[in-house]
């Protein structure tokens, strides 16, 4: 499936917000409503935590 959106996480070492993606990963229903669960992709932001100093 593809990605429905992007949500901003904090970086724990310099506090910038950097956007991920969610995509979703399963569907369920309850009467008149449903459920959808979503999974993050933390790529970016392991992309961004490389680019500090150790």
């Amino acid at each position: 499936m593809a990605a429905v959106g992007t949500v901003q996480v904090q970086c724990p070492d310099c506090g910038l917000d950097v956007p991920i993606t969610l995509e979703p990963k399963s569907t369920t229903g309850y009467g008149d409503k449903l459920m959808i669960v979503m999974e993050p992709d933390y790529t970016d932001l392991w992309a961004h935590s490389w680019t500090h100093e150790p």
